[in-house]
């Protein structure tokens, strides 16, 4: 459903480019195409701008990964029958 709508709306960008450029001329309908992906980027622009600033630094160390072992999982915490009917085979079914 996205893809539609996305193809919609670089249609409709396409067509409005070159509508403008037949009728305003290359230059301007350029301008316009730049402006409006301006207008419609401008949140994310804003944001990438004020990250470059204010990124601190990385430290290069991999936070620790904490793992369980074997032993402390217990036996009931993983039931074998599943909770759905439709998941239960069974043989008299064949």
């Amino acid at each position: 459903m996205e893809q539609q709508v996305q193809r919609y709306v670089f249609g409709a960008a396409g067509a409005g480019f070159v509508l403008i450029w037949t009728t305003l001329g290359l230059r301007t309908a350029i301008l316009a195409a730049v402006g409006a992906l301006i207008a419609t980027n401008y949140q994310r622009l804003i944001g990438i701008a004020r990250g470059r600033r204010q990124r601190p630094a990385r430290s290069l160390q991999r936070p620790a990964m904490r793992v369980r072992s074997l032993r402390e999982e217990s036996a009931d915490a993983l039931p074998m029958v599943p909770d759905e009917p439709s998941l239960i085979i069974n043989a008299s079914g064949f």
